[in-house]
């Protein structure tokens, strides 16, 4: 089964702040009762790299310090050499996953700090979303991003990815991502979780529930969470053990297929182990990841052969997705207080991305005369980007001009409404001129389109409490609220408000449905034991 990536070891102590969370996430994880999963035959594993064949596709342009694919078509004859495994999931089986996956997203809102910044959130998942789809497993539950400096991310069945903002810093350029991505994702298609239930029955998944509860703990004490994952992974690392090894053999190579195919240099996942194997020597929570999934020189060594077949020509340096890739690490800075103006200052003597960046920080700081000026500075030599007007319009919002901010969002919001973070933005504007309706206008679509992001109903909250006093008003506060909740894992005060919403509607037939409608699901997911 894959363990969640962390790229550190330390010694496990044990401690008594660790209970109340590791028995929170393994009573919700401990009680697996199992599903039938098609058998897979080992040998698939054991084939030498060589008998299987990679992509046949145009030549792209890649070099090994990350340069951005530039060719990204692939003809509809050439296919992914990905294991057959047998029949395919059936539908309840399916089903299964994506309610374990949706438990997992709520588990994760409640117990860990989450970084949302619409902008970085949109960047990240337009890699995530590229790589996904190339996999053939329908849709993603969705993305989250956790605010921990340590290099980690996990899939989990379902479509769900979550990265820490610390494997964004460690990046040396977006293809190194990319790769991370594609192996988790690969995992995921593998189906690698209920193969892993299957061979070890209630095993696997009491481990998951172990992994979370050490990602938790890792913010409080790395020895706490070291104890935990060790005591989740005694009982089965021996019977695993090899399993599992083969189980990152197969996520290796075939993320690099996925990542490749998606239009990113394969060689970026072989440098990002070397960075990961250098971090070794400090120390940090889920030592299971060493014992059980060993990032050995001879993995290293695979990788970085495998990713050598592929068709290569001399790399040409996609100048925006790095720019991209250094405002999402500048922003994670700023945001969380580890940024310093001269770092900064320095930075912008030759980096256009830090100008901006630094207009940011000032804003954090109050100091909004500067803040603009850096923007000015900083549009001259970006252009016209989204992120260039969510940084003026974030400006002027925080100096309490919110007029100012509408007028700088709206031609862009008008131009191009499905971007997430530009609609966020402006109606944060609205919200701030106290026209609620028209920021849930703008927010609505992209409730619909993911019923799970947070962000979104969290915004539409704040929205419905600009509406006009009535009874309308405080029941759709109380709905947007309670979707807000219910998606950061507090289940319980969530149907609350959903019922309250409810009695408020009974002069409402097609609310009062829609709202008994959610109820019934929120309830059946508070029930909900894979």
């Amino acid at each position: 089964m894959k363990k969640y990536h962390c790229m550190k070891a330390r010694s496990a102590v044990k401690t008594d702040h660790m209970v109340k969370p590791t028995v929170l996430l393994l009573a919700v994880f401990g009680l697996i009762s199992s599903f039938t999963t098609q058998a897979v035959d080992q040998r698939l594993f054991d084939l030498p790299d060589q008998t299987r064949p990679f992509i046949t596709r145009a030549p792209i342009n890649t070099n090994n310090s990350g340069g951005k694919v530039t060719h990204r078509s692939m003809s509809l004859g050439n296919t992914l050499d990905i294991p057959d495994l047998g029949a395919a999931p059936s539908l309840l089986e399916q089903e299964q996953e994506r309610k374990v996956g949706e438990m997992v997203l709520r588990e994760v809102g409640k117990q860990m700090p989450l970084y949302e910044d619409a902008w970085t959130q949109d960047e990240i998942n337009k890699i995530f979303s590229g790589i996904y789809s190339t996999a053939s497993i329908g849709a993603p539950l969705g993305l989250v991003i956790i605010q921990d400096n340590a290099i980690n991310a996990f899939a989990v069945p379902g479509g769900l990815f979550a990265l820490n903002t610390g494997l964004i810093l460690s990046a040396r350029n977006i293809d190194e991502i990319a790769g991370v991505m594609g192996h988790e994702v690969a995992h995921v298609s593998q189906r690698h979780y209920s193969r892993s239930k299957d061979a070890f029955k209630h095993q696997a998944w009491l481990t998951l529930g172990g992994m979370l509860a050490s990602i938790l703990l890792a913010s409080q004490s790395s020895d706490a969470a070291g104890a935990v994952a060790l005591g989740t992974q005694a009982a089965m690392i021996d019977r695993q053990l090899a399993y599992s090894r083969n189980q990152e053999r197969e996520a290796d190579r075939v993320g690099m297929q996925l990542m490749y195919a998606a239009g990113y240099n394969p060689l970026a996942m072989a440098d990002f182990f070397e960075v990961m194997n250098r971090r070794t020597g400090s120390i940090s929570y889920m030592p299971d990841f060493w014992l059980t999934h060993p990032l050995s020189s001879e993995r290293m060594s695979e990788a970085r052969l495998r990713a050598a077949q592929y068709p290569q020509q001399r790399a040409e340096l996609n100048l925006p997705q790095e720019q991209t890739l250094r405002l999402m690490q500048y922003r994670i800075e700023i945001l969380t207080d580890q940024m310093t103006e001269a770092r900064l200052l320095t930075a912008a003597q030759r980096d256009p991305v830090a100008v901006l960046a630094l207009a940011m920080w000032y804003t954090k700081q109050g100091q909004y005369e500067l803040a603009r000026k850096m923007t000015s500075q900083a549009k001259t030599r970006l252009g016209n980007l989204s992120i260039v007007a969510i940084t003026e319009a974030t400006i002027e919002l925080k100096a309490n001009q919110p007029q100012m901010a509408l007028d700088i969002l709206l031609p862009k919001h008008r131009v191009a409404p499905e971007n997430r973070a530009l609609a966020i933005e402006t109606a944060k504007a609205y919200i701030a001129l106290n026209q609620g309706q028209a920021a849930l206008e703008i927010l609505q679509p992209f409730s619909q389109s993911n019923p799970r992001d947070v962000l979104v109903w969290q915004s539409m909250e704040s929205a419905a409490n600009r509406l006009a006093s009535s009874e309308l008003k405080t029941l759709q506060v109380l709905r947007f609220r309670a979707e807000n909740l219910f998606w950061r894992g507090e289940v319980d005060t969530a149907i609350k408000s959903l019922i309250r919403a409810g009695n408020l509607a009974k002069n409402n037939y097609s609310m009062q449905v829609r709202i008994e409608s959610r109820l019934k699901d929120m309830q059946a997911a508070r029930q909900f034991r894979p």
